[in-house]
C-alpha cells in the first residue's frame, strides 16, 4: 500500500482508487502441478503397445 501511495502522490485520488480496485490483469492459475501419475501411465501404455521409439530421443521433454 505504501508503494501505491508513493506512486500516486502526485496523481489524482480518482486514479489511485481506480488502481486499487481494478481487476487483476493476469490469468495465471498459479504454479503448474505436475501430473506424474498420468505421464507414467501414458508412457507405460506406449511401451506396452510398442510405441516407445520416441523415448530414445533425448530432445523430447514430455513434461513441458
Amino acid at each position: 500500500m505504501l508503494n501505491w501511495i508513493r506512486d500516486y502522490w502526485t496523481k489524482s485520488m480518482e486514479q489511485f482508487i481506480s488502481n486499487v480496485f481494478k481487476e487483476p490483469g493476469r490469468t495465471s492459475k498459479g504454479r503448474r502441478r505436475m501430473e506424474h501419475e498420468r505421464i507414467f501411465e501414458e508412457t507405460l501404455e506406449q511401451y506396452e503397445t510398442g510405441e516407445a521409439e520416441h523415448l530414445d530421443d533425448l530432445t523430447l521433454n514430455s513434461i513441458i
